[in-house]
């Protein structure tokens, strides 16, 4: 993996949450994308310093850090039901990283409400995209500090 720059600033705040139906698997596979300077400042504010994303000296706990932020911060409930999902792993791209969750025993889902509150405590403009595909249609959401939680319903 590559270090990550901490003095790279982007002039928007942004994720993006694509979530994907797999009928095969029965599952909610989640792909977020966030930039790698706003995870780290949330998880910073969230009490977990010393990361060193990206670099060889990476703290063996920056999963598991970024694990519990998430859990805090992004919900999901299918058909009325809260669901838990698993972290997968994470990616370095370039000044981003890839997080990768999934939610598990799902066999079908008429509706999805999303929580998502990332990074809205720290960055005002924070602005954060969900898409999910149900594997018949795509629809989307956006969330942001003044409106954090949507519901889409399929059928």
């Amino acid at each position: 993996m590559i270090g990550f720059n901490h003095t790279i600033s982007h002039p928007f705040y942004v994720s993006i949450c694509q979530v994907d139906f797999n009928k095969v698997n029965h599952s909610l596979e989640i792909s977020l994308k966030v930039f790698a300077d706003d995870l780290i400042m949330g998880l910073e504010n969230a009490g977990a310093s010393k990361l060193y994303l990206g670099e060889k000296k990476e703290n063996v706990n920056t999963d598991k850090h970024i694990f519990n932020y998430l859990k805090s911060s992004l919900k999901f409930t299918i058909n009325n039901s809260p669901e838990q999902y698993s972290f997968i792993g994470k990616e370095l791209e370039s000044d981003v990283v890839w997080i990768y969750l999934e939610i598990t025993d799902i066999t079908e889902f008429d509706k999805i409400t999303v929580d998502c509150k990332l990074f809205t405590e720290i960055l005002e403009t924070q602005s954060n995209i969900i898409q999910i595909n149900n594997g018949q249609e795509i629809k989307s959401m956006l969330l942001n500090k003044k409106k954090q939680t949507d519901t889409l319903t399929y059928k």
